[in-house]
C-alpha cells in the first residue's frame, strides 16, 4: 500500500502537486520511468541521490544477516549431526527403562564414560559418584561459568584436579581418572575418606550419603534449587544420620529424591546407579531452569533444616494419655477394635450392631461387670458369642484378633476406692502381657443424672470424676491412652444430660440411642494419630 493511500492528507497534497504540474505545462516524464521512480521511493517524490556510504552500510547489514542465518543453520545442523552421530554405548540401557533419558543425556555430556555396560541396577560406588561429579563440573558447570563471567578462571573456586592438594589415600593409583576425581571432590569438601588413609572407591553409597554429597555439590556450584514441595517427614526420618538430615530434606523439597509408597526413605539402603543418574540429571536441569517469581529456593547450607528433626516423632510413638480431638477416622479403623464394658457399654453394643456405626468393632460386655469381679471370674463376657463360654478376658481379647482394646469399667466397683483402680491395673496388665502388640484405650466412666436414684456417698459424680482422674494418670504412667467420652454427654453442670438417659427413675446412668449416638460421634474424632500411623491408616 502506498503512503498516499495510508494518509489522506498526503494523498490530497500529492493531487494538488499534480494539478500544478499540469497547469505550468512542465514536460511529463515517461510513464514507465515515473512508475519505476515511485516503486523505488514508495512515494511520488524525487529519488535520492546515490551515496557510497549508504550502499556500504546496506551491503554490510545484508552480509551480517546472511552470516547470522548461516551460523544459526550451521549450529542447528551441527546439533542435529551430533545427535545423529551419537550412539548408545551401553548394551544394558534401553529406551523402555525409566532411567534411559537420565543416563543417555549424561553420557552425551561426557559425565558418564562410554563403557559397554552401565549396570543401572548396581549400587553406585564412591569412586563412581566422585567421577560423575567431577565430569559434571568440568563439562557442564565450568563452561556455564565461563560463559557468564569471562573472569571465572580467576575465581577462587577450585575446578581442576591438577590445581588441588595431594591426597592422603593409599588405596588410589598415583595417576588416573578416579584419582583426579577423588582429589577434586576431597579438596572441595564434597566427600571424605572412609578413614584417614583410605577412600574405598569401590564401596557402595547409601541413599542418605548420596543426598548429603549432592547437596554439597549444589552449594558448591551455586545451583538455585527451587522448592517444589513442603518439607515432609518420612516415617523413618529419625533413622537418618545427623550429618545427612539437612541434605536429605533439601533434596526432598526440590523433588530430587522421594520416599517409597509407604513413605519411607530407607536412608541406609544403597542407591543404584540409575537412581543416582536421575538425581544428577535433576540437579543439572535445575541449574538451567529459569527462576519463577514467588517460588522460594531450597537452602543448601549445612544444617539448614536440622531443626525440623527436633519436632519429628516416630510413627506410632506414644505422646500422651489424653487423646485430643482430630479428624474423623475411616470406618476400617473400627475393624481393628474390641470394646470391654459393663451394662452402660451393652447399650453401645446394641446401637452399633443395629446401625453399624462402628463398622466391624467387636464387643466383650456384660451387665454388672467390673475389674474386681472379672479377676475372680464371677462375671466375664461371653466369647465367642452364643457359645456359652466365658474365658479370661485376656484370652477373649486374643481370640477376637483385635489390635486396639477400649475399656470402660468402674461404675460397679467405684465405691471400693483405690481397690477399683488397682484391680483395673491388674486387668490391663493381664491383657497387655497376653497380647503385647495391642493398644489399650481407657474410656472415662460416664456421669450420672442429677436426680439419679443410685446416687450415694460412695457413688456420685464427684467419686466418678476422681476415679477417672486416677485412671488417666495410670494410663499416662504405662503409656496407654485415655478418651474422655464423658464430656460428650454431660450438661453444663457435669451431669448426664436428661435427654440422653434411658432410665432416669431407675438408675439414671444408662443411655438412649441419641445419647449413644453422641458417644459414638465423640469416639470417631478422638483416636490417637500415632496409632493410626502404626496401623497404616493415614
Amino acid at each position: 500500500m502506498k503512503q498516499s493511500e495510508r494518509d489522506p492528507a498526503r494523498r490530497e497534497k500529492s493531487g494538488a502537486a499534480a494539478r500544478t504540474v499540469k497547469r505550468t505545462k512542465v514536460p511529463a516524464r515517461p510513464a514507465a520511468k515515473a512508475a519505476k521512480q515511485t516503486k523505488q521511493t514508495g512515494r511520488g517524490e524525487p529519488p535520492r541521490k546515490f551515496r557510497l556510504m549508504d550502499a556500504a552500510k546496506w551491503t554490510a547489514l545484508c552480509f551480517l544477516a546472511a552470516l547470522l542465518i548461516f551460523s544459526a543453520a550451521s549450529m542447528a545442523r551441527a546439533h542435529a549431526e551430533k545427535n545423529a552421530k551419537w550412539e548408545n554405548p551401553y548394551v544394558d540401557v534401553i529406551q523402555s527403562m525409566w532411567s534411559y533419558q537420565y543416563i543417555t543425556e549424561l553420557n552425551k555430556l561426557g559425565v558418564y564414560p562410554d563403557d559397554t555396560n552401565f549396570e543401572p541396577a548396581a549400587s553406585e560406588s564412591r569412586g563412581g559418584l566422585a567421577q560423575a561429579l567431577y565430569k559434571m563440573d568440568q563439562n557442564v558447570f565450568a563452561p556455564q561459568r565461563e560463559a557468564q563471567d569471562k573472569k571465572a578462571a580467576k575465581k577462587a573456586k577450585k575446578t581442576k584436579a591438577e590445581d588441588l592438594s595431594p591426597l592422603p589415600f593409599s588405596d588410589l593409583d598415583a595417576e588416573g581418572e578416579i584419582t583426579d576425581a577423588v582429589r577434586w571432590v576431597y579438596d572441595n569438601g564434597l566427600m571424605k575418606g572412609t578413614s584417614d588413609t583410605t577412600f574405598d572407591p569401590g564401596s557402595p553409597l547409601t541413599r542418605e550419603q548420596v543426598c548429603a554429597i549432592v547437596a554439597r555439590f549444589g552449594a558448591l556450584e551455586e545451583v538455585p534449587l527451587m522448592q517444589v514441595v513442603e518439607p515432609d517427614q518420612f516415617d523413618d526420618s529419625l533413622d537418618i544420620q545427623d550429618y545427612a538430615r539437612s541434605g536429605v530434606t533439601a533434596c526432598q523439597m526440590a523433588a530430587v529424591v522421594k520416599g517409597n509408597d509407604e513413605n519411607c526413605f530407607l536412608p541406609t539402603d544403597p542407591m543404584s546407579r540409575q537412581e543416582v543418574a536421575a538425581v544428577l540429571y535433576r540437579i543439572m536441569t535445575a541449574a538451567q531452569a529459569p527462576l519463577i517469581e514467588g517460588v522460594p529456593l531450597v537452602d543448601l547450607s549445612p544444617g539448614a533444616y536440622d531443626a525440623l528433626y527436633e519436632k519429628y516423632t516416630r510413627p506410632g510413638a506414644y505422646t500422651q494419655a489424653l487423646v485430643p480431638a482430630g479428624e474423623e477416622v475411616t470406618m476400617d479403623y473400627w475393624d481393628h477394635t474390641v470394646f470391654i464394658g459393663d451394662s452402660v457399654s451393652v447399650m453401645l453394643e446394641s446401637y452399633c450392631n443395629s446401625s453399624q456405626a462402628l463398622g466391624g468393632a467387636k464387643f466383650l460386655c456384660a451387665g454388672s461387670m467390673s475389674a474386681t469381679n472379672m479377676l475372680t471370674s464371677t462375671i466375664l463376657p461371653e466369647w465367642p458369642k452364643g457359645s456359652g463360654q466365658h474365658p479370661a478376658i485376656q484370652d477373649s481379647v486374643k481370640a477376637t484378633g483385635a489390635d486396639v482394646v477400649y475399656i470402660m469399667l468402674g461404675m460397679n466397683n467405684i465405691s471400693m476406692g483405690d481397690r477399683a483402680v488397682e484391680d483395673m491395673l491388674t486387668i490391663a496388665t493381664n491383657i497387655q502381657e497376653a497380647n503385647p502388640d495391642v493398644t489399650l484405650i481407657f474410656q472415662s466412666v460416664t456421669p450420672m443424672t442429677e436426680t439419679s436414684p443410685r446416687k450415694s456417698k460412695n457413688l456420685n459424680n464427684d467419686t466418678i470424676n476422681a476415679y477417672n482422674e486416677k485412671i488417666k494418670a495410670m494410663a499416662q504412667e504405662h503409656e496407654w491412652y485415655f478418651v474422655n467420652v464423658a464430656e460428650a454427654v454431660r450438661d453444663e453442670n457435669g451431669f448426664l444430660r436428661p435427654e440422653f438417659c434411658s432410665d432416669p427413675k431407675a438408675m439414671g446412668m444408662h443411655f438412649t440411642y441419641d445419647g449413644t449416638k453422641a458417644w459414638v460421634s465423640y469416639l470417631k474424632t478422638h483416636v490417637p494419630y500415632e496409632l493410626l500411623e502404626r496401623l497404616r491408616l493415614v
